[in-house]
């Protein structure tokens, strides 16, 4: 009786964590919402400001979460520094002429991602497929380039890659933070070829639909991430 009462007790603590985590996600599809239904011209302070709620409130809601569960982990920490640096980047390419600097913040995103995935497990095939797979990527981007987006470009995709690589080499129950690093990496490439080489339809609307899904698979596996690294 006693083993049904603790295996009932803990399905109802489950339940009532789910549904913690569903509430403190609804100011994050709630103002993806807005910034889909405003749909704001750019460039503009207003549609920037629109267009970093999201990624603000994923900070709130790994904050939220880390207050609520008592602990901060490491993953959450760092992913919540990527997210930041994520929302000065889509600040930044609201202007064009702020793009390189975008790049430069989306980097550092990558960083702190690829700093809480961690590098083991290290599967080189997957390394060295997703190298293979960038190299190809870039050399059709390549002829679109010129001056300082050459390197940038090339520094940023393998960032890109690696980031894409810690997520997809973690094991099957990290599903989320995996699928995040694929529509990242999907939107990233219809966001260059649109910026450098030749306008994509819908471009706008497949970048940031996928974006900010990528983002927030992303922030919902990281208070997962290393539970047993709970710090006081």
């Amino acid at each position: 009786m006693d083993i049904l009462e603790t295996d009932a007790r803990y399905r109802r603590n489950i339940a009532a964590d789910a549904k913690s985590r569903r509430l403190k996600q609804l100011p994050f599809l709630a103002s993806c919402g807005l910034y889909f239904a405003l749909w704001l011209p750019e460039p503009s302070w207003v549609s920037a400001g629109v267009k970093s709620l999201p990624l603000l409130s994923l900070v709130w809601f790994l904050m939220a979460q880390a207050w609520g569960d008592g602990a901060w982990t490491p993953a959450a920490r760092r992913v919540c520094w990527g997210l930041m640096f994520s929302s000065v980047g889509d600040t930044c390419l609201v202007w064009p002429q702020l793009f390189l600097l975008g790049m430069v913040a989306f980097a550092l995103a990558h960083v702190c991602y690829i700093w809480a995935l961690g590098l083991r497990p290290a599967r080189p095939w997957l390394l060295l497929l997703l190298a293979l797979a960038w190299a190809g990527a870039y050399a059709m981007l390549w002829p679109c380039l010129g001056g300082p987006y050459v390197p940038a470009v090339g520094g940023y995709g393998a960032l890109l890659a690696a980031m894409a690589w810690r997520a997809l080499a973690r094991p099957p129950p990290h599903l989320a933070v995996a699928t995040g690093s694929l529509l990242f990496t999907a939107s990233d490439l219809v966001l260059a070829w649109d910026h450098f080489c030749a306008p994509v339809p819908q471009a706008r609307l497949i970048v940031m639909g996928s974006y900010y899904m990528a983002q927030g698979l992303i922030a919902g596996w990281a208070p997962r991430a290393s539970p047993r690294w709970k710090e006081t």
